[in-house]
């Protein structure tokens, strides 16, 4: 990212888009399930981190595996060819509510970095935004696990076209672990590492949170849905400001993963849990930065153009090797380019609250992609 003072610059666009590709002679579907699709993951351990405290009873065996696999919104959205049983729908709503939790309704003020010029140069000034409403979601209670995104690996998520944007498909040949198998950066022959299957699954970029949320029937936050979910339980202090933590204005090393806490790594996603929120969302702040859908680019002042090198979307809430406590705040953004993989961003996934239905004909029509 280039800070420009001139007002002959053009300014990029501030929506998240694909990067758009030449035109492709072949099928770009079917060079994907012939280059992917030849390779398979073999099992790994599976993490307890997700484990469901209640019986399945008598739902079929297609839809526990539904179940189990985290994609229990696929049946309460009703994207399915069939419609699902009572026994079915009461099952899934049970998972939905031990493994996600409700943010209501409310108003949040996001923070705008303006870049300004002076006589000394460009720098960026924070401001406070106007306030917005936000509509009520589910929000998984903790990040995509390595144990969870396995489960999309095995499923030949990385072959299947309708979980890629097309401008996106000569790229996905290259999101492969350190052994040239279709996986997270970090992975080797396609399998976590035993030791973090619990752990928050990192070495993701943008494209493949996505993919992995249009899988389980979810998505990813926006910016303001993700700032709502740290801040409503407190409100907000007597200036009106938002509260900086999920559990209040003081920073606390104990309470979340980050650089002052001394680990230096990722911890499993249920560590760290007096950082939790009132309702149990975990490690919002903390342990990895999360990919959000909302793009990052800060405004131009009056003098001072943005010009982006890469289309980049907003990160929120600090990693492990975070040093600023500031930076790992509700408030505070920042970004990264949509194909970047590092170590320290991983996701959690949401759902519209009024797109969930305990009625599977009222939500047969609902889309899998546009009203998530």
């Amino acid at each position: 990212m280039r800070f420009v003072n001139s007002k002959d610059c053009v300014k990029r666009s501030n929506q998240v888009k694909s990067f758009s590709v030449g035109r492709i002679e072949l099928s770009l579907a079917t060079i994907i399930s012939d280059a992917v699709g030849v390779w398979t993951h073999r099992g790994a351990q599976r993490s307890t981190a997700h484990a469901l405290n209640f019986s399945l009873g008598d739902v079929p065996p297609d839809v526990r595996r539904l179940i189990r696999n985290r994609r229990y919104c696929r049946v309460l959205l009703a994207v399915e060819a069939m419609p699902f049983d009572a026994a079915s729908i009461a099952s899934a709503w049970q998972a939905v509510a031990q493994q996600m939790a409700i943010v209501p309704s409310g108003n949040v003020r996001l923070s705008v970095d303006i870049v300004v010029s002076d006589s000394a140069g460009v720098e960026l000034a924070n401001s406070r935004g106007e306030s917005m409403h936000v509509e009520s979601i589910y929000l998984d209670r903790e990040c995509v696990t390595n144990a969870d995104f396995a489960k999309f690996v095995e499923a030949s998520g990385y072959s299947n076209p309708q979980y890629w944007p097309e401008e996106v498909l000569p790229n996905v040949l290259r999101f492969t672990d350190r052994t040239g198998m279709p996986g997270p950066r970090f992975w080797a022959k396609g399998i976590p590492p035993v030791d973090k299957l619990d752990h928050p699954v990192v070495g993701v970029c943008w494209y493949e949170a996505n993919a992995y949320a249009m899988w389980v029937g979810k998505r990813l936050p926006s910016s303001d849905e993700w700032q709502r979910a740290g801040t409503w339980p407190q409100g907000s202090t007597a200036d009106g400001n938002e509260q900086r933590y999920p559990w209040g204005n003081a920073f606390d090393p104990s309470k979340a993963n980050l650089w002052a806490s001394g680990t230096g790594d990722t911890v499993p996603v249920t560590a760290f849990p007096t950082g939790n929120t009132p309702n149990g969302v975990r490690q919002l702040v903390g342990n990895v930065w999360e990919w959000v859908n909302s793009s990052f680019s800060p405004q131009p002042g009056a003098d001072a153009v943005v010009l982006l090198d890469q289309t980049m979307a907003e990160i929120r809430g600090g990693a492990f090797d975070t040093y600023f406590h500031s930076q790992a705040t509700c408030q505070f953004r920042t970004g990264q380019p949509l194909l970047f993989r590092g170590a320290n961003i991983g996701f959690r996934c949401c759902v519209r609250g009024s797109a969930l239905s305990p009625h599977a004909e009222s939500a047969s029509s609902t889309s899998e992609r546009g009203d998530l």
